[in-house]
């Protein structure tokens, strides 16, 4: 049996049963309430990683379940997307499990991770929708980002005002112009680093600004990925479905990210576990992904590297990781509560980042403060160099080790969770007139790393940095 067509996945949004939002949501929340005992879905609060292979193998095969169930809740049409076991079967046998990104000597190639694996995690880093001040400073950021070969392509924001006048409003034509001229410094920052195939990653708001982006010479590229997120929990909509129609059109990967909520419809921490494993099921049969990321957000906490949602990922990734060969990319160290620049940052980064390596997950989330709010260049590429280090470095480190580390960690970041601090801009953090960290954000990240290794982590992989930066 072959996967579903995408113009027929089209044909089931706009045919399928037809109930009301509030029903497919309780839908969601019984199913996993019930599948978690059924399958003997426990969670464990004393390992953030758990071990228990033989648990992952029953996640996987309730989120099989569950999915068949429920399916996908199709918000503009009202009706329920949904296939049989046959089709979702078919869909994961025809997955791929090594994709090429980016452009010629710049290409590298993203693979299926096993869990503890040593097969070395692709790392997008940059910081995932960050609002910039100016043109001339967004190319200086992203030329210092594109630098560090600690990582393999980069996430981008946009500048928050338009010729330092116009606010970027999302769903205007502000919007298309704004990202559109943006992707083109990015492009030109790369190519001053030396690495002009660099892959980008970005996404505007709505996916007419996004498609907007795509320019072989002077914007995002065939060889670069078109994201498709969904909607938390188990939801799509249109603008999800224009880009993967417009990926699909024109030859683009599509990386999808259907993520589960802690404190949402998933019920419990078992739930969204299970939800998650799910959202990768829709990933591949509905956003007809490539590749699919695997994520878990609270609804109380400002951070994604919370003790509960570390585990339900991991479990979650692991039972993908164990019954799949999808590529899959986990995004617990992306969203820290604590802000550039703070000792909290680095350790909410390096729990979330090594449990998704650990696990057999990459890292394309770039980083970034879990909230932003209006303010321009809040993060500096020495963040992203952290991701880049704890990541490769993470590589073949077995789950019980792994387990230990984030448990220290967690120990010094989860009581000020609910308090995180703020952090600082670039212009605190680094010297403008030399685009370099400044020497006590320097000692602060070598510091850092001394206190990780002392918890027994090594740091094999040592950033280099490129003559484009000089």
């Amino acid at each position: 049996m072959e996967r579903v067509p995408f113009l027929e996945v089209i044909e089931r949004s706009r045919r399928g049963q037809r109930i009301n939002e509030e029903v497919f949501d309780m839908s969601v929340f019984r199913a996993t309430d019930r599948l978690k005992r059924e399958f003997d879905i426990r969670y464990d609060a004393e390992n953030p990683i758990p071990t228990d292979d033989a648990m992952a193998d029953r996640l996987f095969a309730a989120a099989i379940e569950f999915y068949l169930e429920v399916g996908t809740y199709c918000l503009d049409t009202g009706r329920v997307i949904r296939f049989s076991r046959d089709e979702v079967e078919a869909t994961l046998a025809q997955a791929p499990d090594r994709l090429a990104k980016g452009d010629g000597s710049d290409q590298h190639i993203v693979v299926h991770r096993q869990v503890e694996g040593t097969e070395e995690p692709i790392v997008y880093g940059g910081i995932q929708t960050i609002l910039l001040s100016d043109d001339d400073f967004a190319f200086r950021f992203y030329r210092a980002c594109a630098c560090d070969r600690c990582i393999d392509g980069i996430w981008g924001g946009v500048v928050n005002k338009i010729e330092g006048e116009h606010d970027v409003i999302a769903g205007t034509p502000l919007e298309i112009y704004a990202y559109r001229k943006h992707i083109e410094i990015m492009r030109r920052a790369v190519a001053a680093a030396g690495r002009p195939g660099m892959m980008i990653v970005n996404n505007a708001p709505t996916s007419v600004a996004t498609i907007s982006m795509y320019d072989r010479e002077l914007g995002l590229r065939s060889t670069d990925h078109l994201g498709s997120a969904g909607v938390s929990e188990m939801k799509t909509s249109y603008d999800d479905l224009d880009r993967v129609a417009y990926g699909l059109a024109s030859g683009i990967p599509v990386k999808s990210s259907v993520g589960a909520t802690l404190g949402g419809f998933s019920g419990s921490i078992e739930g969204a576990a299970i939800v998650a494993a799910a959202g990768a099921l829709q990933g591949l049969t509905v956003h007809c992904a490539q590749e699919t990321g695997v994520s878990v957000t609270p609804i109380r906490v400002s951070s994604r590297a919370t003790r509960e949602g570390l585990w339900a990922e991991s479990l979650a990734l692991q039972a993908l990781g164990r019954n799949t060969h999808l590529i899959l990319n986990g995004s617990h160290g992306d969203h820290p509560a604590a802000g550039p620049g703070t000792r909290q940052y680095f350790y909410e980064a390096a729990a979330g980042f090594i449990e998704v390596v650990v696990n057999g997950g990459h890292a394309m989330g770039g980083t970034r403060k879990f909230t932003i709010g209006n303010t321009p260049n809040y993060g500096t590429p020495l963040e992203s160099r952290w991701m880049g280090e704890v990541c490769k470095s993470a590589a073949g480190m077995s789950r019980e080790q792994a387990n230990e580390i984030v448990k220290n960690l967690l120990s010094r970041y989860e009581p000020t969770l609910k308090d995180a601090p703020a952090g600082y801009t670039y212009e605190q953090l680094y010297d403008m007139s030399t685009d370099q960290p400044r020497p006590e954000y320097l000692e602060l990240y070598h510091e850092t790393k001394r206190e990780l290794e002392g918890y027994g982590f090594s740091f094999r992989f040592q950033a280099g940095v490129g003559s484009g930066q000089d």
